[in-house]
């Protein structure tokens, strides 16, 4: 099926346990096929009473699910689980089967032959890098992350178009772990299962997920891509549970040094004499010149603190240049730069293009001023911005 297929959906779903205690409110949701939806939130957030939905280990109390357009409510439990794959936090593996035999659990009962059973345990342990003989052993014999490994494999084993994972990888090392995000993306879009995955961790979600659901108290906050959560969050609860550094860096992923930096740079050219410099710094009132020869090349730059050490202001200012400067790319995007330049402590830094020809400039005003607005997310636009810089 062509993503765009609605596969899953939750219609006015709500969760009540016998104690009152609403676990999921009013929930509509709409996983299309081949998907890879991440469910996030707190503990007690509803989370995972709304993953477990989807497999019927628990029922609404109202609102209805539908799979590939039948209402899960006409599959019995047992066989609606058959279609669905189900991996856990502690692996559920049972300790008296061997590897093989967990791993081929829901073939056999959807009563593959033996064949077809053991040649697809096989390509599955290659799959994810497994000996073989493994497949002999019992889970106590494995470490945890092939443990975790088989977990994956054996939800994947029937081929089921739907994946459901509760918090999978969360009690590994962050190695394992990472590598297992990535088996989990290759395996995913391999066999275009949809996976509804379930986790606390927002970096864990971040890289997984075409999107991300933000649960709150039994409520979805926010349903959408992880590129337009991390842009346009829908309120503070969802700003405070992403964190600062994450909406920094995403903010300043796209925005380039040519569209904050200032088109107008105060040059001065070879031949000019120091007396020169020091009368277009006074009458513009800043502290440096940048040196560009007639095809506006950047040759280096003249300061305030050069000229003040020199006695005779007849000289050229090609004797006190400073060609130890370290110009941006007009195209550097600023979420790699920022810091770097922020550190260096000048004033103002220029910008050239690929030919070394002096485009702009970039005052760390400016950058100042963009990471404060960043930071808190005031409604200063970006014009603004560069025309405070454009004033010093």
């Amino acid at each position: 099926m062509e993503r765009g297929h609605k596969l899953i959906e939750y219609r006015k779903v709500t969760k009540v346990y016998d104690s009152d205690i609403v676990a999921v409110k009013d929930a509509n949701i709409t996983i299309e096929d081949g998907e890879f939806v991440c469910f996030i939130g707190t503990s007690g957030s509803g989370k995972t009473t709304a993953l477990r939905l989807v497999n019927r280990m628990h029922d609404p109390t109202e609102g209805e699910i539908f799979i590939d357009g039948e209402n899960i409510q006409d599959y019995s439990p047992v066989n609606l689980r058959r279609k669905i794959g189900y991996a856990i936090q502690q692996t559920g593996l049972f300790p008296h089967m061997t590897v093989y035999e967990n791993v081929v659990t829901v073939p056999r009962l959807l009563e593959w032959d033996e064949e077809k059973c053991r040649t697809t345990a096989e390509q599955l342990m290659e799959r994810v890098d497994l000996p073989i003989e493994l497949l002999d052993r019992y889970p106590s014999e494995l470490s945890g992350g092939q443990q975790q490994r088989i977990g994956v494999i054996r939800a994947l084993a029937a081929n089921p178009g739907v994946v459901l994972m509760d918090e999978p990888f969360g009690a590994l090392d962050p190695i394992t772990r990472d590598a297992l995000h990535d088996l989990v993306i290759e395996l995913q879009e391999e066999y275009n299962n949809t996976f509804i995955f379930v986790t606390h961790d927002m970096d864990e979600a971040l890289k997984l997920a075409d999107r991300i659901a933000i649960w709150h108290e039994g409520e979805i906050i926010q349903y959408d891509t992880p590129e337009n959560i991390l842009s346009n969050p829908a309120n503070d609860y969802v700003r405070s549970f992403i964190g600062q550094d994450r909406l920094f860096d995403a903010k300043t992923n796209n925005i380039k040094v040519r569209e904050i930096m200032n088109e107008n740079p105060l040059t001065i050219t070879p031949g000019k004499t120091v007396s020169d410099a020091l009368t277009i710094m006074h009458n513009k009132r800043v502290d440096t010149l940048f040196v560009v020869d007639d095809n506006n090349k950047l040759l280096g730059r003249v300061t305030i603190e050069f000229i003040a050490n020199v006695d005779d202001q007849s000289k050229n200012i090609m004797d006190i240049i400073d060609r130890e400067i370290r110009p941006l790319r007009a195209d550097d995007l600023i979420q790699n730069k920022l810091r770097e330049v922020l550190r260096r402590g000048r004033s103002n830094i220029p910008v050239v293009d690929k030919e070394n020809i002096l485009v702009g400039i970039i005052t760390k005003t400016t950058l100042v001023n963009l990471t404060y607005n960043l930071i808190w997310d005031q409604d200063i636009a970006q014009e603004e911005i560069l025309e405070e810089g454009l004033s010093e």
